[in-house]
């Protein structure tokens, strides 16, 4: 991501991941513009049970799976929420679309990302990823 795209109120954890250019991690893939995944961010304020804003950050490939840094007052914290949202707009909360929280984006590639590509390494050839 260039670096004039990333955002100085974003948490040193994502910005260090971006500034670096360490983006994708088959299957998942970090945001390379602010707006990618705001869709995701509406839809986790619509059918989150908490009722929280978050930031989302990144996607799964495969599935509609998300990682957001939550936003408390309008400023972007640390907390990552993993979820998985059902797009509906008419979502009356009956179910927790959160799978796990982490306190960074460290924790959070590391006990997610980094097993999800350990397990697609074990099924598909490096040479077969673009």
């Amino acid at each position: 991501m260039e670096r004039e795209l990333i955002n100085q109120d974003w948490p040193n954890s994502l910005r260090w991941f971006l500034v670096q250019n360490l983006q994708s991690f088959t299957p998942w893939h970090f945001l390379e513009k602010e707006e990618e995944f705001r869709s995701a961010s509406k839809a986790f304020a619509n059918e989150d049970v908490k009722g929280r804003d978050v930031f989302v950050f990144a996607s799964r490939q495969d599935c509609d799976d998300f990682a957001g840094l939550e936003v408390i007052d309008g400023i972007v914290g640390e907390n990552v929420i993993y979820f998985h949202p059902t797009f509906n707009s008419s979502s009356d909360k009956k179910w927790d679309i959160v799978c796990e929280e982490y306190e960074d984006v460290f924790e959070f590639v590391a006990k997610t990302v980094l097993p999800d590509m350990k397990e697609w390494a074990s099924c598909d050839d490096a040479d077969d990823i673009d």
